[in-house]
């Protein structure tokens, strides 16, 4: 009889190691996988492809388009309002506007006439440091802010240039130029202190271009194209007083007991005025 307990003990023992809460554990006389044999230092390793270094190949994608501002409000000049009794279609007002105008666009040989810029216009200084081919070029350049404020300006700072005519690594030169964004360059240097390197740069990137030439012939011409049937707008950021604080930059709070109120500055405007960009679209 004490020898079937025990028996009985020894079976129950057997079956709870077999199962728990966290699952169904191995049998006992389950044999161990075996393990992994260990990686010994120096052993050599399967070949993999070619190495990143000696890859040559060239990969410029956009990383971060420039993206133009859109206008809160539209209005239309007409030419055939120039200068009438209360109309806002002045002389001096077309003036303004095509020296807007020309910030915002460049000439365009194919058609003779005018043509959107895709960014800010400026110009650089740059020296070539590596030709990437296609006509595309990595400078080391200097450029101005542009007049539109949109750009900042930048000192010895690489970027990515397309010129009209590419000219040799070493050579240094002077542009007019449309800022096109920022790009991502997949590449391998040529120069020091980064030749051999497989590297990826974002940067500016700039296509040359020819800017509008300032003056009454430049004016006569948008005009004729206008009153032809071409299709031109421009963007102007106009002042305008604040509605909130009726221009005065601050609001007005009585204060109990005191005859003067507290002046509270306006959270809407600048010293009372608001900027609101106008796309102002020119018909005959």
């Amino acid at each position: 009889m004490r020898l079937l307990l025990i028996l009985a003990l020894t079976a129950s023992r057997l079956s709870a190691q077999e199962t728990s809460l966290f699952g169904k554990k191995p049998s006992a006389t389950t044999a161990p996988e075996p393990a992994a044999p260990a990686t010994t230092i120096g052993a050599s390793a399967p070949a993999d492809g070619p190495d990143d270094a000696a890859d040559t190949s060239v990969v410029i994608t956009p990383f971060k388009p420039f993206a133009q501002p859109e206008a809160k409000e539209t209005r239309t000049f007409s030419l055939a309002k120039m200068n009438r009794p209360l109309a806002f279609e002045s002389t001096r007002e077309l003036q303004r506007l095509f020296s807007a105008f020309m910030l915002q666009h460049v000439t365009d040989a194919g058609s003779a006439g005018f043509a959107r810029a895709p960014g800010p216009i400026t110009t650089i200084e740059y020296v070539v440091q590596q030709d990437l081919g296609d006509g595309r070029l990595l400078v080391k350049a200097n450029w101005n802010a542009s007049a539109d404020g949109r750009l900042p300006a930048a000192t010895e700072a690489f970027a990515v240039m397309m010129p009209e005519k590419a000219p040799a690594v070493g050579e240094k030169g002077t542009a007019v130029v449309a800022n096109v964004g920022m790009v991502a360059v997949r590449f391998t240097p040529t120069f020091a202190p980064l030749a051999g390197r497989r590297l990826t740069m974002r940067r500016e990137a700039f296509i040359e271009c020819a800017p509008l030439t300032d003056g009454s012939a430049g004016l006569q011409k948008f005009v004729d194209l206008v009153r032809s049937g071409s299709e031109f707008s421009v963007f102007t950021a106009e002042k305008f007083p604040c509605k909130t604080c009726g221009g005065l930059g601050f609001t007005r709070e009585a204060q109990k007991g005191k005859l003067e109120d507290k002046r509270i500055p306006c959270t809407v405007c600048e010293q009372g005025k608001v900027t609101v960009r106008i796309e102002t679209k020119f018909t005959p």
